[in-house]
């Protein structure tokens, strides 16, 4: 009679077994945070609710600067941003709220300048692009103003990001890069932040009934430091009724 041979059982080492531990730990963790960061992305894209400048009513100043809101309100909140800045996104919340609460209503416009910091040289061009896209078709500053921040939380922030936008646009992407080569108006928002001591982004400053632009002053003291909160923004707008 033949005899079975058992052929030992090989037995991991303990260093084996540490090692399988520290690489499922690293592939779960690697899991966990993906799962966050998608979260998180959701979110807020999220806070980009697009169209809710559909109805109000579109203006520019004399500089060109862009306005919504009722022509008879007897303040406007400027604010100074720019799409890449990370910050600006988180104040996108704040600055939806405002909008809701005092520029539909009429009671305050708002104006929206560019001013280029964590984006640089490519929000600047894109600036200057949109405001060609405006020139063929009113309205579009304002709708690609909800889309560039939707790209730009999406993480879709780059040279190319107006040109693939241009069918939800509808507008001529050539024939606004081929304006764009004499627009200046993101030249104009950076100049008129400079000359209101804005330095980063988000900005808020404020422009009375008579055109005057100027810091957000509540109690004596200037609201110049970042964003300042909707309850902060809600105690300045009390004075006007």
């Amino acid at each position: 009679m033949e005899k079975s041979i058992s052929r030992p059982t090989k037995v991991s080492s303990p260093n084996q077994d540490r090692n399988k531990m520290i690489i499922g730990g690293v592939i779960a963790l690697a899991v966990i945070a993906a799962a966050i960061f998608i979260v998180i992305s959701l979110n807020n894209t999220n806070q980009v609710a697009t169209g809710k400048y559909t109805d109000l009513p579109q203006s520019r100043l004399p500089d060109g600067g862009f306005v919504i809101g009722n022509p008879n309100a007897p303040v406007t909140i400027i604010e100074f941003a720019d799409y890449a800045c990370p910050h600006c996104q988180e104040y996108l919340a704040t600055m939806n709220q405002f909008v809701d609460t005092y520029v539909k209503t009429g009671k305050a416009k708002f104006e929206y300048r560019i001013f280029p910091t964590a984006g640089g040289q490519i929000t600047a061009f894109i600036g200057t692009v949109l405001v060609c896209m405006e020139d063929q078709k009113e309205g579009t500053y304002w709708k690609a103003n909800e889309l560039l921040f939707r790209e730009a939380m999406a993480g879709n922030y780059n040279g190319n990001t107006l040109r693939n936008l241009t069918d939800e646009l509808g507008v001529n992407y050539a024939d606004a890069l081929n304006c764009a080569q004499n627009e200046t108006q993101v030249d104009t928002d950076i100049a008129l932040g400079q000359q209101l001591g804005v330095t980063g982004t988000p900005a808020i400053r404020v422009r009375n009934a008579d055109g005057t632009a100027g810091s957000m002053i509540i109690n004596g003291q200037a609201q110049d430091k970042g964003g300042p909160s909707f309850d902060v923004i809600s105690q300045y707008m009390a004075q006007f009724g």
